[in-house]
């Protein structure tokens, strides 16, 4: 038991490493494309701070495989957008209460602009459709909805392509310039190297020990993996996100992590469905309904161009009611 969680708690470093390397590094080549912040926010930023859950995903199917493999890369799928609409979320406001008293905000709100609409629209459209091969239990009906997955996502791309946005203008300098010398193109290759070897052998970790630990504990793997690897793997867009949010950007810092909910929607269920049995016990019906009740409570406030602590508070009790119907059935 102590070497998994030893292992877990290794994994969970260079995970959160690997992160942060990475999305430092992916800045830097965003920021030379000039894209406007509503379509870096909500499109560019969740592409790459996704990278843990999609490797943490990729080795769960490819390097363990068999029921418990699937099981994680379900769980994960599941469990990201939950962790965000349930923890996140509150965590944001938390951030937004504590600036405003800090002097560092204007107001106890977040002002998001209202093409954000668009992004919560699609979660709130999508994300309950990952239940309908469970409950209809017919093959076909999966590949079907992964083909219409994929393509809303790829409409929803244009779509965002077409908002415009502020350039961010003020990135933080590339982690590893220091260290490599002058030559910005090598450090920016070398960090992208070093992050994604991070991310790889840190998913490595957690996926062995959220099995190892499940067993130990007896408890469902999908219904464990759907807490402890999104809480560990979602911290990239997270830190963003609580930067932003003191920075007073919030339409990026929401835009950030309603983006990583859209690609949740449709790319990453879309795979799974294509790649596992796809077979969701009730912990993760339990998720899915969860995060449809907080993504409507969201696009309301959104379409008012204002998010209010409410939202937040949903979230949470969204959260506690999981915990306890993980603990208690187990």
């Amino acid at each position: 038991m102590l070497s998994t969680i030893v292992d877990m708690i290794g994994g969970f470093i260079a995970v959160l490493l690997g992160g942060w390397l990475f999305v430092n590094a992916m800045e830097h080549i965003s920021y030379r494309y000039r894209l406007g912040g509503s379509f870096v926010g909500a499109v560019i930023s969740p592409i790459l701070t996704s990278l843990p859950e999609l490797i943490v995903f990729l080795v769960a199917l490819l390097a363990y495989g068999g029921a418990a493999g699937e099981d994680v890369a379900v769980g994960t799928v599941i469990g990201e957008p939950f962790v965000v609409s349930t923890l996140i979320y509150p965590v944001i406001f938390l951030v937004a209460i504590i600036g405003f008293y800090v002097g560092l905000r204007n107001d106890l709100v977040l002002e998001v602009g209202r093409e954000l609409v668009l992004p919560f629209t699609v979660v709130a459209a999508l994300f309950p459709t990952v239940l309908l091969p469970a409950l209809l239990g017919v093959g076909v009906v999966r590949y079907v909805i992964a083909a219409a997955l994929f393509t809303a996502y790829i409409i929803y791309v244009r779509l965002m392509r077409g908002k415009e946005g502020v350039v961010v203008e003020d990135v933080e300098e590339l982690l590893l310039l220091r260290l490599v010398g002058p030559n910005a193109e090598v450090a920016l290759m070398l960090q992208v190297v070093i992050s994604v070897v991070l991310l790889y052998v840190g998913s490595r970790y957690l996926v062995s020990g959220v099995i190892d630990l499940s067993t130990a504990l007896a408890i469902d793997v999908m219904g464990l993996s759907m807490v402890i690897i999104p809480t560990a793997t979602v911290l990239p867009e997270s830190i963003t996100a609580i930067i932003w949010t003191l920075r007073n950007r919030d339409t990026m810092a929401v835009a950030a992590l309603i983006g990583e909910k859209v690609l949740y929607s449709t790319i990453y269920p879309a795979l799974a469905l294509l790649l596992t049995r796809w077979s969701l016990n009730y912990e993760a019906v339990i998720g899915v309904v969860t995060v449809e009740v907080v993504s409507i409570a969201m696009l309301y406030h959104v379409i008012r161009a204002r998010l209010t602590w409410d939202v937040g508070l949903i979230g949470l009790a969204g959260y506690v009611i999981y915990i306890l119907v993980l603990t208690s059935a187990h």
